[in-house]
């Protein structure tokens, strides 16, 4: 088996996995859902057929019994139960174990006999099911197709064309052939009925008589009507049978292929004028989608870094030695490779779907086990990020998810004493602002017991009992973070490990981002997730700080002013300045970062102050700086182990002449 095809069929496999799981929870929540079920057997089907393509008789062995199963729910032979649901789950499961030791390449040593039979138990009374069902009283149903022959010969050319593009459209063309009682009192009326009845389960595609002749009463006690619908035979049969005056109803189904339209009807000629005509195979189609190992796209996208370094070198050498025939050539080079640089910023950009299509079926899970009743809102999920940004930030959400179930959610019982609905809400909103990802994950569960947070960290020996009496809510808060810290009294599969939000601090941090949280008693509580679309190329603002240079991610700047020593104000000990009516605390860099001054420190005046005006959310920082240098597209360069966590620095980047420049960390400034 060749290596390509191997990969193509993971990485589709896996597409169709992800979509059956999702379909799965909404079938549960709602069995009646047709799509949902129609969608799932397309998957499981499609599944089947590619492993048995590719020789996987396990895969492709499941993955026929669970369609088996399907076939029969989705004709109603079947019903939904949460059992069924349940062993189509785990029929999921095992076929992801089965994906995941072929992506090994071992052996497989998976046994799944307990699954067939556990799927095979509710198709054993099918028979029974199906014979029960045909004993029904109600009124006959014909399968034989040779009524709706019959009708079909009678259309017209645009008649027979209406089927072909109807077939197109739906699952079946059945001929429904009506034999009215002896006594109806008004036919015509009845008639309406049933081809209104008809159209609310797909097209009428034509009647012998035609339909205005039905409802003028121009006709015996029969009709024939051609329906196209996406409806089975039972479920169409079933709604007739509710409407009376009716004494048979024969249900055929039409072969529409070429040789039953045209038949030996008096239209075959004018049939073959409208016969579409014959298109030329295209044997080989031009390529419009390649898959490209993500391994490929990093390298890529170094190079790309390196590139916009050495374009930046080559800028500052031009207009350093005043070199104009290299002018005209490298602002174009300049052009060409920012062009370039988003080019590739766009290949790595995925949506936010990409992990967010997982959580349903987490949900599903840790609420059943909770014995909870969860309902889970995604919104935003076609928003784009960075690869390794939504690689990195995929455990954080997961455990933020889970911990909003099991700590958050209270049980229906006691929502139910306090007041509130049984089935609790959480919610995943993902939004997109001047360059940074918001994630907000929140529930309306019990929120946060500061007292129980105080008593916990009291308990661990986190804090004294002079912390606890001085804390307020947001130092509390910021406890929940803290390693080692959980208010869980009880170790399970999801919680009381001691592994908690210090984890997604950390890593969230680790990214460039930040963490938030916001909450109220028996109200619910909100985590707030801010990422950098990316940790590649970024714009940024270069600034002197005396001798040393920062760089300012662009994103975060609202403007850079200078201002008046004198209208620099302390209030409450930190110095402030009013700009256009609004009230903007200032940090000076150097005293923040610790640059001391040096004879060769750059100052643009004694009474005049440069300025960047930094804001996140709603707030604003100004940030006092020597001098401030320009923009510049940067390459980001992660930090060393040591110096990663260092207090308001955000990575590095290599400078046109060759030096380092820090990039600051606005948020962990404030």
């Amino acid at each position: 088996m060749q290596d390509s095809y191997r990969e193509l069929f993971l990485s589709e496999s896996q597409e169709y996995l992800t979509n059956i799981s999702n379909c799965l929870v909404k079938l549960e929540e709602n069995p009646a859902d047709k799509s949902s079920i129609n969608e799932i057997f397309r998957c499981v089907h499609t599944l089947k057929g590619m492993s048995a393509t590719m020789g996987f008789d396990k895969l492709s062995h499941l993955a026929h019994e669970m369609e088996d199963l399907l076939d029969e729910l989705r004709n109603l032979r079947k019903k939904m139960t949460s059992e069924t649901v349940d062993a189509l789950f785990q029929g999921v499961d095992v076929l992801e174990q089965l994906f995941d030791e072929i992506k090994a390449n071992k052996e497989s040593v998976i046994d799944i006999d307990p699954v067939l039979k556990n799927l095979k138990k509710f198709l054993t009374d099918t028979a029974e099911d199906a014979s029960a069902a045909a004993s029904q009283p109600g009124l006959p149903v014909s399968s034989a197709p040779a009524a709706g022959k019959d009708i079909m010969r009678s259309f017209t050319p645009d008649e027979i064309k209406r089927v072909h593009e109807f077939r197109k459209r739906f699952t079946n063309i059945f001929s429904v052939t009506v034999t009215l009682v002896k006594d109806c009192a008004m036919k015509e009326a009845r008639a309406f009925l049933i081809i209104t009845n008809l159209r609310r389960m797909g097209e009428v595609v034509g009647s012998r008589p035609d339909v205005v002749s039905l409802k003028e009463g121009k006709f015996d006690l029969e009709f024939d009507v051609i329906l196209a619908t996406n409806e089975q035979q039972q479920v169409l049969q079933q709604e007739l049978n509710t409407l009376s005056d009716i004494e048979r109803i024969v249900v055929s189904l039409v072969d529409v292929d070429e040789k039953v339209v045209k038949g030996e009807s008096d239209h075959a000629a004018e049939a073959e004028s409208v016969k579409p005509q014959v298109v030329a195979p295209t044997y080989i189609k031009k390529i419009q989608n390649m898959r490209i190992p993500v391994e490929r796209l990093d390298k890529i996208m170094n190079l790309m870094g390196e590139l916009a370094i050495a374009k930046i070198r080559l800028l500052q050498i031009v207009q350093s030695y005043k070199i104009e025939p290299l002018e005209e050539v490298s602002f174009a080079l300049d052009r060409l490779i920012s062009a370039l640089q988003d080019e590739v910023m766009q290949t790595r950009l995925l949506p936010v779907a990409y992990i967010l299509d997982a959580f349903p079926r987490v949900v599903r899970d840790v609420a059943r086990k909770q014995e909870k009743d969860v309902e889970l809102t995604i919104s935003g999920g076609d928003i784009e990020l960075d690869r390794i940004v939504l690689d990195e930030m995929s455990d954080p959400l997961l455990h933020l998810v889970r911990n909003a179930v099991d700590h958050g959610i209270e049980s229906p019982e006691a929502r139910k004493k306090i007041g509130k609905s049984e089935r609790a809400k959480l919610s995943i909103d993902v939004s997109r602002q001047k360059g940074q990802i918001f994630i907000e994950v929140s529930d309306d569960g019990k929120g946060v017991d500061f007292e129980a947070v105080k008593q916990v960290a009291l308990n661990k020996g986190l804090i004294t009992e002079v912390d606890a009496a001085e804390m307020d809510e947001k130092r509390i808060l910021d406890l929940i973070t803290m390693p080692g810290f959980s208010t869980a009294k009880a170790i399970t599969d999801i919680s009381g490990r001691g592994v908690g939000l210090d984890v997604v601090k950390s890593k969230i941090e680790y990214l460039g981002g930040r963490v938030d949280f916001e909450t109220k008693i028996n109200v619910g509580s909100k985590f707030i997730l801010t990422l950098p679309l990316t940790l590649a190329i970024i714009k940024a603002m270069l600034v002197a700080v005396r001798h040393e240079i920062y760089a300012i991610p662009l994103v975060n700047i609202r403007e850079t002013i200078k201002i008046d020593l004198r209208e620099v104000k302390v209030l409450q000990s930190f110095e402030v300045v009013k700009v256009r009516d609004e009230i903007i605390p200032i940090i000076r860099l150097d005293k923040e970062l610790g640059i001391t001054a040096r004879p060769d420190d750059k100052e643009e005046s004694a009474d005049r102050l440069s300025l960047v005006i930094c804001e996140f959310g709603k707030k604003a920082l100004g940030l006092a700086v020597s001098q401030v240098l320009g923009e510049q597209d940067i390459a980001v360069k992660p930090l060393g182990a040591l110096i990663k966590r260092t207090k308001g620095i955000a990575g590095a980047t290599i400078l046109g002449d060759g030096k380092v420049a820090l990039i600051l960390d606005i948020m962990s400034l404030k």
